[in-house]
Order: structure tokens, then C-alpha cells, then sequence
């Protein structure tokens, strides 16, 4: 289950690494930034999910 979740996050990260760069290509700063601290939020769990994951 942590593994599937690790997996989803990584996922995620990707997806919103997509978004950031259409996000900066049409210049809307705002998104861009949120979205920066989303990408953040997301590689912090997943790096713990791996930790976690190695650990079991």
C-alpha cells in the first residue's frame, strides 16, 4: 500500500511539474508559485514513503 502511494506521488509530481511549466509559458506567476510549493509538499511525502518503504 505505501509502495502504491509512493508510486501515485511521484505521479503527481510529474503532473504538476507539466502544469508549472504551462503555468510560466502563459505567464501566470500566481499558479506557478502555488504550484511550486505543491511540487515541494509532494517530493517531501514521497521521499518519506521511500524511506518508509526501504525500511519495512
Amino acid at each position: 500500500m505505501l509502495a502504491e502511494l509512493r508510486a501515485d506521488n511521484r505521479e503527481l509530481t510529474r503532473c504538476l511539474r507539466l502544469t508549472h511549466v504551462a503555468c510560466e509559458k502563459h505567464n501566470d506567476v500566481a499558479t506557478a508559485s502555488s504550484i511550486e510549493n505543491w511540487i515541494d509538499e509532494t517530493e517531501r511525502r514521497t521521499w518519506f514513503l521511500s524511506e518508509t518503504v526501504r525500511d519495512l
